[in-house]
């Protein structure tokens, strides 16, 4: 029983990543066919400097160097709080040791002035990952919902780890390429259309808004199953669609002007 509760507090304490690496893949592969030729071109020359092999496998770079001291700096781009008593998030949010909007913008600069940095890309690619997941835009007083108790089919969980990689991993993302190869053919022009409009914050508004109904449904030590999986499945994939998308035409603009 002790092991069994000291599981429990672990994984409601302890920080979890966003979307998974099979998400933050999903992610970049479907920006990386959605980009120019050109802006491919230049992120294969990039990603050639760096230690993978593949532009799409060094998404989840932001997240395998979190521990290591040189980059404890990028520790708190991962995110942004905002109050609880507001209905949206701010740039006024954005503490002065930065955040995930800060992140971006800042990410965004370093690459217009080197185009040889992969460092900068690969944590642009993520914080915008990071962005459309919706526990990453959310509350400081419980981490971004890693201090909330639940139960996803009997196990000990939290909000944040159902939201990155246990809502994925239910619908058959971890272990089914047909589904990641679906959802990469599940965009229509209309809907990229739509989804390159706004900026990063009302991107990240939109996640604000999925958090605070996701809190509005919690309750500690609450049940989560096949109810919950039926009613959030579309919008997990749906944000993992639109930060493609929002990746692809960022990246375009970056790399494929002049």
């Amino acid at each position: 029983m002790r092991f069994f509760w000291a599981v429990v507090l672990l994984l409601i304490s302890s920080p979890l990543y966003a979307f998974s690496q099979m998400g933050h893949q999903l992610v970049c592969e479907i920006a990386y066919q959605q980009v120019s030729d050109t802006t491919r071109q230049q992120l294969d020359m990039m990603i050639s400097k760096s230690p993978y092999s593949h532009f799409t496998k060094g998404c989840s770079w932001a997240d395998e160097v979190r521990n290591q001291p040189q980059f404890s700096f990028a520790s708190a781009l991962h995110y942004v709080n905002f109050p609880r008593s507001h209905t949206q998030v701010t740039q006024a949010d954005c503490p002065q040791q930065g955040c995930i909007l800060s992140a971006i913008s800042h990410m965004q600069l370093k690459l217009k002035q080197n185009r040889d940095d992969w460092q900068a890309l690969l944590f642009l690619v993520h914080f915008i990952g990071d962005l459309h997941q919706p526990l990453h835009v959310s509350y400081a007083d419980d981490l971004g919902g890693n201090r909330t108790a639940v139960y996803f089919y009997g196990l000990p969980n939290n909000l944040h780890g159902v939201w990155d990689f246990a809502l994925l991993k239910q619908l058959g993302y971890e272990t089914n390429n047909a589904k990641a190869d679906a959802l990469k053919r599940a965009l229509n022009r209309s809907e990229i259309q739509q989804w390159q409009q706004g900026d990063v914050l009302s991107w990240a508004n939109e996640s604000a808004a999925l958090t605070q109904q996701i809190y509005q449904q919690y309750k500690p030590g609450m049940l989560l199953d096949d109810a919950y999986v039926s009613q959030y499945s579309s919008t997990v994939e749906q944000r993992l669609k639109q930060a493609g998308v929002r990746l692809a035409m960022v990246l375009d603009q970056l790399f494929s002007a002049n």
